[in-house]
This record gives structure tokens, sequence and C-alpha cells, in this order.
């Protein structure tokens, strides 16, 4: 054989072990899957997104009295147009509670002047994968939270 040939012969056994072993790779757990929606806010990813987010994800906000609702596909638009940049923010992360197939957290954004506190339904599909279903986002001005602490 020629060296073209076993090189043809190495590379497709790899793509072909990969791709049988990539089906059977376990599942996401519900902590990863938070973890990743905080990855994908700060690096402003979206392919990383719409792997957890569900096909009929919403998220809701409030602007003044109103409260508003983003569906997926909206989320996801807004957040290819601003792929790639990096968020100026620390990240704390809580699992609220987690069952069998139902999970909630809270993931807040800690910018200088505000925080963004995200709390988010993950519920688990029928292929066995966890995926957030819901986000109700809260913009918080950071001074008002120091007027409350104590010195």
């Amino acid at each position: 054989m020629n060296l073209k040939s076993i090189m043809f012969c190495t590379v497709l056994c790899a793509v072909l072990t990969t791709t049988a072993f990539a089906k059977n790779r376990p599942a996401p757990n519900v902590k990863n899957v938070i973890n990743e929606f905080a990855e994908s806010h700060v690096n402003t990813d979206a392919a990383k997104l719409g792997r957890i987010l569900s096909a009929d994800a919403v998220m809701k906000f409030s602007k003044g009295d109103e409260v508003l609702s983003q569906s997926q596909i909206s989320i996801m638009k807004i957040m290819k147009q601003n792929e790639g940049i990096k968020q100026n923010c620390s990240t704390t992360i809580d699992l609220i509670a987690s069952g069998s197939a139902l999970a909630m957290a809270k993931v807040n954004f800690i910018y200088d002047d505000f925080t963004i506190e995200n709390f988010l339904t993950l519920e688990l599909d029928k292929n066995g994968n966890w995926k957030i279903t819901r986000i109700n986002k809260f913009f918080t001005e950071t001074a008002s939270k120091n007027a409350l602490s104590k010195n």
C-alpha cells in the first residue's frame, strides 16, 4: 500500500470511531447545562446556547410595567447578532431545585453597575437531554442593592 492509502484508511477509521462513540455519549447533566448557559452568555456563543435551549423555550422580562416575551427564535437571533462579544461580568450559579425531569436554577451576571438575574426552568426532553424551557430575566441596579446591605 502506498502512503496515501494508509493515511486515508487511518482518517476514515478515526472518523467512523468518533461517530460511533458520539451517539453513545452520556446526556449532559443539569449542572452542565446551567454552566453552558452561563458560558454562552459570557462569550456570546450562539451555537452553545442553541444546543441547550428547547425549541419552545421562552424568555420573559419586564420593561417598565409591561412583561415582554421572546421565543427561542428571537433569543437566538439576538445572540447571533452579537456573536463573539466577551461580556465583562462575573457569574454566580445556584441550583435551586432539581428532580428527575424538572429543575430550577438561578444564574446571575454581575456587571459594575447592574446585575442580570436569570431564573431558569430546565426539563428533561424525550431524548433524555436537559433543555432550558424558560428564562425569567430581571435587571437590578447594583447601587440599589448596596443601599440595603449592612456595612
